[in-house]
């Protein structure tokens, strides 16, 4: 029985942490870039996860921005198999003035938002009155091996395009990771009195080996439409840049097996599932640390070693690595939780946690330190049946109880294992009754066709034009398997009718130079009226290049 009631409580403490975690950042404000042109305009992003009540009011951001636009949208995510409502507000705006300035938290209801600091500049001098060029930087002219480099490419147009598309930056010079940090932002600027509609795609790349790394070209391939004759194909590479990669540096003499983690910014935060200071001996409480480090991939995060702590038995549960898109790249987390069993009474010194990181930035060693402290456990209802042991098992492994005093870990095993069990069944009956056989295929590549078409109208409802030109892509892969098509201009050449009309005008809507707000219902009532393809078309020959904006 006392068993059993310890394994509900274990069981507790997990859910409740669990929860802790799925409430914490209902409601965040964000900006499409941190350092902007006072020429240029960009978009204040407002988040809401989960019912939130009242009506956002940007007023507040008039003071030091013209408001140009207001939208709106929302939408149900499914994540982890949990449904959740997602609203957000874009606000276009066009700075005053050049200046540093924080944008004040926003409030809905009872809830308040971050605020969010930005860098205008003064308005960037013209390029010479070209109808389209690219600007293309890196944030450092030098970096270390695995650490973060931002490559930024932007695309100015000042003409009519279509089948536009934007390769990825070669590197050249030594192996490296390069990753596409988010959507591209599109917003407009005036050059040498020209207005241009500016396309910026930014990428983090993390070189893996010491050296010269050159950087690029990209390639912007498109048809432009002239102010004066006739329509053409046109090419255009970006410059290459180079990119001093230093080799890693030896550890510091005071942590001489530290692990290499070059760095922007590193910290360490921990939470318990019950609040309260007081421990009751025998029954578990779930610690949860987490590493959040900038300018570095999950997977580089090493795995947090505890101190063995005489009285104390943790039990670490599977690491949890995710990483987020913020104004400076790429913060990557790495989460484990512990079940944490006082043995005894009394005061328990829990050690302090340190892990050494370089610091890119300042070019040093910097230690993360999580402070230690001292727990007081109070004597368990049935302390008489745990063995009281001076040495505590480390999280690799706990040492053996001594013969005839199992105590109470028999039960705590076979709870886990049992949890591992339910888990496993939980996963399988899943992956048969609501998931498609094999699971190492693209999402996109089983839907049905009637499944994305139900879900293009879903879309088309809401005008939610990045998503229908997404899905309408996925649906082309699935009507012209053998040469997929890459873009909507080349999906729209392959079917007659109605439809191709209202995707040629969805793509102008996207990418046209006169970009305007896009009604949705007449390609939804197209869609439906369409007839079924009669197979497979050859349609032209596949573009090497990847789609621009997806």
């Amino acid at each position: 029985m006392v068993g059993r009631l310890r394994l509900v409580l274990l069981c507790a403490c997990l859910a409740a942490a669990s929860l802790a975690q799925g409430q914490a950042g209902a409601l965040r404000a964000g900006v499409d870039r941190t350092t902007i042109r006072a020429n240029e305009s960009f978009t204040y992003i407002l988040r809401a996860e989960g019912p939130v009540s009242g009506r956002f009011d940007p007023s507040a951001l008039a003071r030091d921005f013209e408001i140009l636009d207001t939208r709106q949208s929302s939408r149900v995510q499914i994540f982890g198999g949990r449904t959740s409502q997602v609203a957000e507000w874009l606000v276009t705006l066009m700075p005053r003035r050049p200046g540093r300035f924080e944008l004040p938290p926003a409030t809905l209801g009872n809830v308040q938002s971050n605020a969010v600091t930005i860098e205008i500049l003064p308005a960037a001098q013209a390029e010479g009155g070209d109808d389209i060029f690219i600007e293309v930087e890196l944030d450092r002219p030098a970096s270390y091996v695995q650490a973060q480099a931002i490559y930024t490419v932007r695309l100015y147009v000042g003409i009519g395009t279509g089948r536009a598309t934007l390769t990825a930056p070669a590197v050249e010079g030594g192996e490296a990771i390069v990753e596409k940090l988010g959507d591209d932002t599109d917003y407009s600027t005036v050059r040498g009195g020209i207005e241009y509609s500016v396309h910026e795609r930014r990428y983090a790349i993390f070189p893996q080996s010491p050296g010269r790394l050159k950087v690029g070209p990209t390639v912007y391939d498109a048809i432009v439409y002239p102010r004066v004759g006739l329509q053409r194909q046109f090419r255009l590479s970006s410059e290459v840049i180079e990119l001093e990669v230093k080799p890693a540096v030896a550890p510091p003499a005071t942590h001489p097996d530290a692990v290499w983690l070059p760095a922007t910014g590193l910290r360490i935060e921990e939470s318990w599932s019950d609040t309260s200071p007081v421990f009751e001996q025998g029954i578990p409480k779930t610690r949860t640390l987490t590493l959040a480090a900038q300018g570095v991939l999950e997977t580089q995060l090493p795995e947090i070693e505890l101190v063995t702590t005489p009285g104390l038995r943790q039990y670490a549960d599977q690491p949890s690595l995710i990483r987020e898109l913020v104004a400076d790249g790429i913060e990557a987390r790495r989460t484990e939780r512990f079940a944490v069993i006082a043995q005894q009474s009394g005061s328990i010194e829990l050690p302090s946690l340190e892990l050494p990181w370089w610091n890119v930035e300042s070019e040093r060693w910097e230690i993360a330190r999580l402070p230690g402290k001292t727990i007081e456990v109070r004597p368990g209802a049935s302390s008489g049946n745990l063995p009281v042991e001076p040495n505590a098992a480390t999280p690799d492994g706990p040492a053996p109880p001594p013969p005839g005093a199992a105590g109470y870990w028999p039960w705590l095993s076979a709870a886990l294992g049992l949890g591992w069990l339910a888990t496993i069944a939980i996963w399988w009956l899943r992956a048969r009754v609501g998931r498609p056989r094999d699971l190492a295929a693209p999402p996109a590549r089983r839907e049905s066709k009637s499944s994305l078409a139900r879900q293009i109208g879903i879309a088309c409802r809401v005008n939610d034009a990045r998503r229908v030109r997404d899905l309408l892509l996925d649906w082309g892969r699935l009507q012209f398997t053998a040469d997929p098509p890459n873009s909507l201009g080349v999906l729209a050449s392959r079917i007659e009718g109605e439809l191709a009309d209202e995707i040629r005008r969805l793509e102008a809507a996207l990418y046209g130079p006169d970009a305007r707000e896009w009604r949705g219902e007449a390609l939804r009532r197209a869609l439906e009226a369409a007839p079924p393809l009669a197979g497979e078309t050859a349609g032209d020959e596949p573009d090497p290049l990847a789609p621009l904006y997806r």
